[in-house]
């Protein structure tokens, strides 16, 4: 399994360690005792053993390091983004003051707490936390995370609400059709007033 995951490199390192070990074991053990019967003798042992030794660490080195470099840079690159990022949201600049009106009208206050609003629901979330939730969701700007919220509602679900768990499909899915693009733009610039 690890060696699928190592790079053509990374293979051929390994392999050539590999066979300059080999080819170290075969000739010492084989070719030079057949010229020098007594090899490696009183004198060389301790030579001897220090190249076995060399040659035992290079590998041992080149295995650890060589293989392990891939999931290295792998740990260090950045996470991908959950999801593709949505479009900017269209339309016209958005009124905070009309937005507040917007919010009122369509019974917002009824699910999601917002203290501009002087809203306190517990079933959708919190919309004070609306820029850290945007943040977390990571799917474009504030303001593009906030209509992308309002217009398709299940793209993404903050994973808590202040009653439990948010539930996919809870907020109504026809804002997109039944509020103008001038009251998604207030309502879009009310929710994002003071963040």
């Amino acid at each position: 399994m690890l060696l699928a995951a190592l790079s053509d490199g990374q293979k051929a390192g390994i392999a050539g360690m590999g066979a300059a070990f080999m080819i170290f074991a075969l000739v010492s053990s084989f070719v030079i005792p057949r010229r020098m019967p007594d090899f490696p003798g009183k004198r060389g042992v301790w030579p001897y053993v220090g190249v076995v030794v060399t040659f035992f660490v290079a590998m041992m080195a080149v295995v650890v390091f060589v293989g392990k470099e891939k999931s290295e840079a792998k740990a260090a690159a950045p996470p991908p983004p959950t999801s593709p990022q949505p479009p900017a949201p269209p339309g016209p600049k958005g009124n905070p003051a009309a937005g507040k009106a917007v919010f009122t009208a369509n019974g917002c206050a009824a699910c999601h707490t917002f203290k501009p609003a002087g809203a306190n629901g517990t079933l959708g979330p919190d919309l004070d936390n609306l820029a850290a939730d945007a943040k977390t969701a990571n799917r474009g700007s504030l303001a593009q995370y906030t209509h992308e919220s309002i217009v398709d509602p299940n793209a993404y679900v903050v994973p808590k609400c202040p009653s439990g768990p948010c539930v996919k499909g809870t907020m109504p899915q026809n804002f997109g059709k039944k509020l103008s693009k001038q009251q998604l733009a207030d309502l879009v610039a009310f929710l994002t007033a003071g963040s």
